[in-house]
């Protein structure tokens, strides 16, 4: 079922690219020093920090190893099996841009409130 191992490759590529896209325009918005806020309290104030390299790239470097880690046993696979880890690399693929990209629009509200971003 090399069919099936090729559309998931072309799942995770545009998975990526998703994401390495969202953190490029991020990136560009951004002062070296700046201290990306990781996750929003609900009352909306920023929680802990980081430095923007690593709350920008940590996520697509996490989604880039699973996805690494699904080919490796995705090769060789026939018929039933084949099927079922096409649907957990497809699941998964749709899944970190998602939780990427919710995570980084509220930061970059935050930032945007204290004033860390430039203009787009």
């Amino acid at each position: 079922m090399t069919i099936l191992a090729y559309a998931g490759d072309a799942l995770w590529i545009i998975a990526l690219s998703i994401m390495a896209g969202a953190a490029r325009n991020a990136w560009g918005r951004m002062d070296a020093d700046t201290r990306v806020p990781m996750w929003i309290r609900r009352d909306g104030s920023p929680g802990w920090r980081a430095k923007r390299i690593w709350a920008l790239c940590a996520l697509p470097a996490l989604a880039l190893a699973v996805s690494l880690f699904l080919v490796a046993g995705d090769r060789g696979l026939g018929g039933d099996e084949a099927l079922i880890l096409f649907g957990v690399r497809a699941s998964s693929a749709g899944l970190f841009p998602l939780i990427y990209l919710r995570w980084l629009k509220p930061a970059l509200a935050v930032l945007e409130a204290e004033g860390a971003l430039r203009p787009q």
